[in-house]
């Protein structure tokens, strides 16, 4: 992966967003860099993964050595963002408390999307004592295509609304961060099924064409490995009566019929299952022209420490 030090990770709800957000944060980290993971609302995916499913705050927190985790909500960036503005607590205390401010925050369209990038704009540029920045990576669980759309199209949109004064200059900021191809890359997750390809495809064409964001890997997730040779030969032989007559000479108990009947219908399905695969992802890169890069399907119970480093060497 790149060295971009802002990585969005996109895509249809249920693709392993989150799964391959902290396989890629737990890989920088171990590699020695300082990475911020961030989550959107209230998906608790990455605490999950990387927090052993503790809470995460809009306080960074550190879950292992280098890698640490925070939480970002619109609401909460905004009341944070107003009270570096507005230093007197008690009038802060007073605001928070006010029914208008709570119908303002409900009924402002985007505004939570805005104030929820610009933590992300805020933290970007954080920098520590020694003059540097606070993070070298940080890595953003965006949620689902729809809902991740609307956080990054928000920022150029509100540009576009307010032509001048402070929210303008704002957003502009944080939407040129988005824009800039030297920092930021969103990446787009998929599997190998249909209807997740083809919202791929329609995500980084939104990507490109409205609002101009840099992509960065097409990831397809839970891919079956490769077919080994032979397996269509395979098939061949076990479709003819010679196969049959083979099982029952070999001493295997059981009727050798209903025997070679589930290997011939187990090998058939995971034959076609493999050129279902090769043909979509295939459709997908014609159409993206560019290669995909093909995530293995890891079956487990739960995902554990051990389970992301197998897929983080993936990502290398």
């Amino acid at each position: 992966m790149s060295g971009k030090r802002l990585q969005f990770v996109v895509g249809k709800g249920g693709v392993g967003k989150s799964t391959v957000t902290a396989a890629l944060a737990m890989r920088a980290a171990e590699s020695g860099l300082r990475v911020l993971a961030v989550e959107f609302d209230e998906s608790g995916g990455l605490s999950r993964l990387l927090a052993d499913g503790k809470t995460p705050s809009t306080t960074p927190f550190e879950t292992r050595p280098g890698l640490y985790l925070c939480r970002v909500r619109g609401e909460d960036s905004l009341a944070e963002y107003l009270g570096l503005v507005v230093p007197i607590r008690r009038l802060l205390t007073t605001v928070f408390a006010s029914r208008l401010y709570k119908y303002f925050v409900a009924a402002a369209p985007g505004l939570k999307e805005l104030m929820a990038v610009g933590k992300i704009w805020y933290e970007f540029n954080k920098v520590g004592a020694d003059g540097k920045p606070e993070w070298d990576l940080i890595v953003v669980d965006a949620g689902a295509s729809g809902h991740s759309l609307q956080y990054l199209k928000m920022p150029a949109a509100a540009a576009t609304t307010f032509r001048s004064g402070l929210v303008h200059r704002e957003a502009e900021r944080v939407a040129g961060l988005l824009r800039d191809p030297d920092s930021t890359e969103v990446h787009v997750v998929s599997t190998p099924e249909d209807m997740p390809l083809a919202e791929a495809i329609e995500i980084v064409h939104a990507l490109h064409v409205e609002l101009g964001i840099p992509v960065g890997e097409i990831l397809v997730n839970r891919c079956r490995p490769p077919r080994p040779p032979g397996v269509d030969e395979a098939i061949e032989l076990l479709s003819s009566a010679e196969a049959v007559s083979a099982l029952q000479a070999s001493g295997i108990g059981g009727d050798a019929r209903d025997l070679h009947g589930g290997l011939l219908a187990a090998a058939v399905i995971a034959a076609d299952a493999d050129r279902r695969q090769d043909s979509g992802i295939a459709r997908l890169e014609d159409e993206l022209k560019t290669e995909a890069l093909r995530l293995p399907w890891i079956a487990c119970d739960d995902f554990t420490a051990d389970e992301l480093r197998r897929l983080s060497g993936s990502l290398a």
